[in-house]
């Protein structure tokens, strides 16, 4: 039996709404796990606190845009069961998209901790966009995301080892976030 430990994943994306009468659901996911969905058996679905895996039919996934897309589980067939999820968080596992080639350089630092000066332990990197050449981290801190523009200025260390970013950041700019 597989021990699925929710600190290994974050999630991207969440049941929207059921589509049609036969237990098929419209996702809504974040853009740029296109690659790693398709090639998935099964979606993870955050349940009570845990982790729940449903089994893809054979329909498999069909996106319609970059961030939404359709889709039947094995088991469920019927709208009533669809709706019961609606709301539910779709998890992937943070190794998976760490070893996803997607020719972002920065992809590698999904799972770092960071740690700011101040504020102390913000949590860990979820996602790095490249914004016209301008990287940010966003770090997901208890129910809020945080996002800050990775820059050498703001770096004080990064122990590889230990998967650690240390940051100096402006003032205000964490706060901002957790109001």
């Amino acid at each position: 039996m597989i021990d699925l430990q929710i600190k290994d994943y974050f999630p991207v994306g969440y049941i929207a709404k059921p589509h049609g009468l036969r237990g098929e659901m419209v996702v809504e996911v974040e853009e740029g796990f296109e690659d790693i969905l398709l090639d998935s058996e099964y979606l993870l679905l955050g349940i009570e606190g845990g982790l729940v895996p449903f089994f893809i039919s054979e329909e498999g996934i069909n996106f319609r845009t970059d961030t939404s897309f359709s889709v039947t589980f094995d088991d469920i067939v019927e709208a009533d069961l669809v709706r019961s999820l609606c709301g539910c968080k779709i998890y992937l596992n943070k190794d998976a998209i760490r070893e996803e080639e997607t020719g972002d350089e920065f992809n590698e630092l999904i799972g770092v901790k960071v740690f700011d000066g101040v504020k102390g332990e913000l949590g860990e990197i979820v996602r790095v966009d490249d914004f016209s050449g301008n990287i940010v981290l966003t770090i997901e801190h208890g129910d809020h995301e945080i996002l800050i523009p990775l820059s050498e200025e703001l770096i004080t260390k990064f122990d590889e080892l230990n998967r650690e970013l240390h940051l100096e950041c402006p003032e205000g700019l964490i706060d901002m976030y957790l109001e």
